[in-house]
């Protein structure tokens, strides 16, 4: 369940360092793979995405290293300055999800549903418009004020903080 979830941050976290959709997708396929390997490594109560991270970092050393002829290959260095660009980043990004959650929860429940089904989901907007029987435009507009809405919440929390 918990490699479920965390697979379009290990995308990124993948594509962010290879810069090509494909390799990422091999890489991650790679990932899993040692992840369901080593499933009994991993201690329970710890924190999974850090250790599945961990994993992909050093599957991606191990990709670049077999695809070092390439010219477009990052070296390790990059990857350790995007490592280093991360880790700055982090307590900022995990503020900004600690105010999302508390901004989602301000909003009413159908609007809740609307964001949980298109993102958590993966539901298309034409799926959407199915079940709410509204327009395709209708929807796309709904999410693109409740997005705004989201974001002006999270930036005033933020400057409440002095963030």
């Amino acid at each position: 369940m918990q490699l479920t979830q965390c697979q379009t941050r290990l995308y990124g976290f993948l594509f962010k360092r290879l810069a090509d959709r494909e390799q990422a997708s091999e890489v991650l396929q790679e990932t899993n793979l040692v992840l369901c390997r080593k499933a009994a490594d991993f201690r329970s109560g710890t924190n999974f995405f850090a250790w599945a991270v961990t994993v992909a970092r050093y599957q991606c050393m191990s990709y670049r290293t077999t695809q070092a002829r390439n010219r477009l290959v990052f070296t390790d260095q990059v990857g350790l300055l995007i490592d280093q660009e991360e880790e700055e980043a982090s307590p900022i990004i995990t503020q900004s999800l600690v105010h999302l959650r508390h901004c989602m929860q301000a909003l009413s429940s159908d609007n809740r549903e609307l964001l949980e089904n298109r993102y958590d989901a993966g539901w298309s907007i034409e799926q959407i418009s199915t079940k709410l029987d509204r327009s395709v435009g209708s929807i796309k507009v709904k999410l693109h004020r409740l997005r705004r809405s989201l974001m002006d919440c999270i930036q005033g929390r933020l400057k409440e903080e002095g963030t």
